[in-house]
């Protein structure tokens, strides 16, 4: 959903960081041979390429190791390709968008197909559910615990 920055009520957007500061923000930067196109709440992983930089890409299953999820920018929401980007990490708190019916406390992990969050059947662990979901497509926060 297309938001206004002066409009009075802001409705949740998945990827927007919520409640207290979350400072646990890296500055990364995308990797050069990346093909796919990251918006707002895509789980990320390190690549391990040289350079001084983080350098991530898209999690594509659920078994990845996340190192974190990119942050909703209000400028532009589409990254690609050694574009830098910001990675919010361990216990910052994140809109995300559920896959199924959630219970508040659920241990989550990725669902790479449609970058949403479900309870944890084996997966990676990403962070527990702050809200419970009803159905797929609910917005919920997550507070991101990787490993």
């Amino acid at each position: 959903m297309t938001q206004l920055s002066n409009q009075f009520l802001q409705t949740n957007e998945k990827g927007a960081l919520d409640l207290a500061k979350n400072e646990n923000l890296f500055d990364c930067r995308i990797d050069p041979a990346s093909v796919a196109t990251l918006n707002g709440g895509a789980p990320l992983k390190i690549v391990d390429v040289a350079g001084e930089r983080i350098v991530v890409d898209l999690a594509t299953l659920a078994a990845d190791d996340i190192f974190g999820f990119l942050p909703l920018e209000t400028k532009t929401n589409e990254f690609i390709a050694s574009n830098l980007i910001r990675c919010a990490i361990n216990l910052s708190v994140m809109v995300m968008e559920a896959s199924a019916a959630i219970a508040r406390g659920a241990d989550l992990e990725i669902v790479p197909t449609g970058v949403k969050v479900a309870t944890n059947a084996g997966g990676t662990s990403i962070g527990r559910a702050l809200d419970k979901a009803a159905a797929d497509g609910d917005l919920i926060r997550v507070l991101i615990k990787t490993s």
